[in-house]
């Protein structure tokens, strides 16, 4: 008996690859969705910091003056002001490749909390340790950032978070806690709480989906219509983000049984299907409706990896920039802030000016992709490394509870 437990252990990866493999084929298209939705973000926030829209710039720039082409350049600017709608697209994502991780290596839980501690802090503490460096390093450089002497809303939120930086925002640090703020005003760093509670409820999940599936469906239908303190972090989950995930991790089953017999519309009406839904979430954010665009963005993500799973992009050096975009895309989130807050008290000391109404911020785009980029070599990709091996590990059996001998 224990021979043959030993060969079925050692064929085991040989029929998990067989029977994924249709789906793994072009999974590898789901990375788009993640990169793509990072880039969102990342852009969203570089015009937070390096531009002043809004009710500032229609006081410099009164509407009466405006031409054709001033009209358009604002309407381009508020298409990049939906970020939080496509921080949604994320929980969706990461609901599905958690059931997919749980189908695929059959984890215990002692290995699926080892493997998402790897994939998580590493880059998570680097992130941290930078954005702190980067307070340091502008307290020293260009302390005029933190004071009270620029009237801007970002501003005053550096202060507050500068004035803040000690041992207890660390330790809630650990936990993805704020204290008023993120540590060093990485306010990205918001939805990776949602992420940890999601990975501690997921043994009640994945073994009561549908149950899951239903209660969260009928909370967040009751969250649509009620106001939650964002600092009652359950009842935010509860509420608002706890769907997202249990929708990814539904879908995941939903896929696997039926994508081959799915029949969907021409590959390129579908495309352009995603392009009118991507615009209607962007729309009603831009308009502020957050339940209807968090809504068609939980919409968004599962139409959009049905759509790319069915119709993968093909491959060429679109499909290779577009995928090693979602490869980089978790480095990218977490340490675009702090290298935008760097950028920002470089720029303004050497010019002077603290406050920007030209549209600079699409020109630290590249940079920003480049230095996540550099993160995720030195860092991200590490961990990756590490959870590699540890999933060898795991099909030995090295991460399962001892089980009495036959």
């Amino acid at each position: 008996m224990a021979n043959t437990k030993a060969y079925f252990r050692a064929c085991m990866p040989a029929f998990i690859f067989l029977y994924f493999s249709r789906l793994m084929s072009n999974l590898r298209n789901l990375h788009i969705i993640r990169g793509l939705a990072a880039l969102y973000v990342a852009l969203g926030h570089a015009k937070v910091i390096f531009w002043v829209g809004g009710r500032e710039y229609l006081d410099k720039f009164p509407r009466s003056e405006w031409g054709i082409t001033d009209y358009l350049l604002f309407a381009l600017d508020l298409l990049s002001s939906s970020a939080q709608e496509f921080v949604i697209v994320f929980f969706v994502l990461s609901g599905f490749f958690i059931a997919f991780s749980f189908d695929k290596n059959n984890w215990s839980w002692k290995g699926f909390y080892a493997n998402r501690a790897l994939r998580i802090y590493p880059p998570y503490i680097a992130s941290a340790i930078f954005a702190v460096g980067v307070f340091f390093f502008i307290s020293y450089y260009n302390n005029y950032l933190f004071t009270a002497e620029i009237p801007r809303l970002i501003n005053r939120r550096l202060i507050a978070s500068y004035q803040e930086l000690d041992i207890m925002m660390g330790l809630n640090s650990i936990l993805f806690l704020p204290k008023n703020d993120y540590i060093a005003c990485n306010f990205a760093y918001w939805s990776l709480l949602y992420e940890g509670i999601f990975y501690l409820l997921i043994p009640v999940i994945i073994r009561r989906k549908q149950w899951a599936f239903i209660g969260t469906l009928l909370s967040y239908a009751v969250g649509l219509f009620i106001t939650v303190d964002e600092n009652q972090f359950l009842l935010m989950f509860l509420f608002k983000y706890g769907f997202h995930f249990i929708l990814g991790v539904c879908l995941y089953d939903f896929i696997k049984n039926n994508l081959d017999k799915m029949r969907l519309p021409n590959k390129w009406l579908c495309y352009l299907f995603l392009v009118g839904l991507t615009g209607s979430v962007i729309l009603f954010g831009i308009l502020e409706k957050k339940p209807v665009s968090n809504t068609l963005a939980a919409l968004l993500a599962a139409a959009a990896m049905i759509i790319l799973l069915k119709y993968p992009v093909q491959k060429g050096r679109i499909f290779n920039a577009l995928t090693t975009l979602g490869d980089i895309s978790y480095s990218l989130y977490i340490f675009h802030l702090p290298f935008y807050f760097l950028c920002y008290a470089i720029l303004s000391k050497v010019t002077g000016q603290y406050i920007f109404y030209s549209r600079i911020y699409w020109l630290f785009i590249p940079p920003v992709l480049v230095f996540a980029y550099v993160m995720y070599v030195l860092v991200e990709k590490k961990s990756l490394e590490a959870i590699s091996s540890m999933k060898k590990k795991h099909a030995a059996g090295l991460f399962n509870s001892p089980k009495k001998q036959d």
